[in-house]
């Protein structure tokens, strides 16, 4: 009983009216690590006074809640619940809105990357990802709050549209938000023995999370989670275009160049995305020949190792040309998940493969395969390479290494693969379907 009432005692504080009050609770709050005692502040109501103060964008103790409430919905066994009673208390809508305000100083960098943490966390679930999506990725969606604060139905129809995934992708792509390592040092005043956020020195993917040089890391992982719904990956893949003479780009082509990020967390949301995006049998035709994502998934998974000239001879040489200079992607769930599209991708017809095929993927399996420490990911290209080097059902013995030689140019480019039929595109059904032969 009396550690009950402890309880309530700091939520109450939380909701004091006095600043220095709300202040010194929230750091408390913040200094709770055990699990028994972090279930116990969301059992006894600590989430909603947590979420309302981290509103208050003009006090410090904002900041701290909403790194209390990061640290409460990542740990611990009370997760779930924690991440529901933030959706609950219109967790989707407070911390998009918080990321999108403007500002430039350390306290605002803490505030867009803890809300953006928060994000990723309430997307993880179906219900949040699902709110996610609906709440912000139609054209003509609006901040919630502002619709509530309009009583008339005719005044809210007038409401100027806000795509707000939009923007944060439009912000998590400029580079002028991230900060050199140097200038990130003296601003935190960092310890001499620290290591480098985006330098040579090797540090956890944890580190990289918590810092700040750059806050909009995270949104990766929050697009990653968005992609698991049918809206969220048509959202990535839908083509824009402001200029009817222009080719039109997704939002994915825009953010693969992440894959080669010096940020890990970048790294692996992207890859997470484009994971979710290969579960999509409709888009592998366009994923594989107009986005051309074989290349860009095998260069994080190529190494230093030496390949020889037939391995080479029609291979993106992007993969090689660093030659003993290359190094692999370090973070493991990030090869996984980047091994796993490609696997995907073999799944979703005989054209898929052959495509796959003659981009010369299994030299770069192969290899990468024989210094892999993960036996999770060793399991997943060997599924790779059951697709890969099998015979197509119907065709003669060695055909699928015949494909791969044939489709090799005397100066090594690939010779383009037909593009399906009209049938196929207007959605018509032949023997040569692109996703339907398997």
């Amino acid at each position: 009983m009396a550690s009950e009432n402890v309880y309530k005692d700091l939520i109450g504080f939380l909701q004091s009216e006095r600043e220095d009050l709300r202040l010194a609770a929230s750091e408390a709050v913040l200094q709770v690590t055990d699990n028994d005692s972090m279930s116990s502040l969301v059992k006894y109501g600590a989430i909603k006074p947590l979420c309302r103060l981290a509103s208050r964008t003009n006090e410090k103790a904002g900041v701290i809640a909403l790194e209390a409430l990061v640290h409460l919905s990542s740990n611990g066994p009370s997760v779930n619940q924690c991440v529901e009673d933030i959706l609950d208390c219109g967790g989707i809508n407070r911390m998009t809105e918080i990321a999108l305000m403007p500002g430039s100083d350390e306290e605002w960098r803490k505030r867009v990357n803890f809300s953006l943490a928060l994000l990723a966390n309430m997307t993880r679930t179906e219900k949040g990802s699902i709110q996610l999506c609906g709440f912000s990725m139609p054209d003509e969606a609006v901040p919630i709050s502002k619709i509530e604060e309009i009583d008339e139905e005719e005044e809210k129809a007038k409401l100027p549209s806000k795509p707000t995934m939009a923007l944060l992708t439009a912000l998590f792509l400029n580079k002028s938000y991230v900060r050199d390592p140097e200038v990130a040092e003296d601003a935190e005043n960092k310890n001499d023995d620290e290591d480098d956020i985006l330098g040579e020195k090797k540090i956890s993917i944890e580190k990289v999370a918590a810092s700040t040089d750059d806050p909009f890391q995270h949104f990766a992982a929050v697009l990653m989670n968005a992609t698991q719904c049918d809206q969220g990956r048509r959202f990535v893949m839908r083509i824009h275009s402001n200029n009817a003479n222009e080719k039109g780009t997704s939002i994915l082509q825009r953010i693969l160049p992440e894959l080669r990020s010096p940020n890990p967390v970048r790294r692996r949301g992207l890859a997470g995305t484009i994971k979710n995006c290969s579960f999509d049998k409709n888009s592998a035709w366009w994923l594989i020949n107009e986005v051309d994502i074989i290349p860009k998934i095998l260069y994080p998974l190529a190494g230093p190792e030496e390949l020889d000239i037939d391995e080479k001879r029609g291979m993106d040489p992007d993969l090689w040309l660093e030659g003993p200079d290359k190094v692999r992607e370090p973070e493991c769930e990030t090869r996984l998940l980047l091994v796993e599209a490609i696997l995907l991708l073999s799944a979703t017809g005989r054209r898929s493969r052959e495509s796959i095929r003659v981009q010369k993927t299994y030299a770069i399996l192969k290899t990468m395969d024989m210094s892999e420490e993960s036996e999770e990911i060793n399991e997943r290209i060997n599924e790779c390479v059951q697709y890969l080097r099998r015979d197509e059902e119907g065709t003669e013995e060695g055909s699928s290494d015949k494909l791969v030689y044939e489709s090799v140019s005397v100066n090594g480019k690939l010779l383009a693969l037909p593009v399906p039929s009209a049938s196929t595109e207007i959605g018509g059904k032949t023997e040569e379907d692109y996703d339907d032969v398997d």
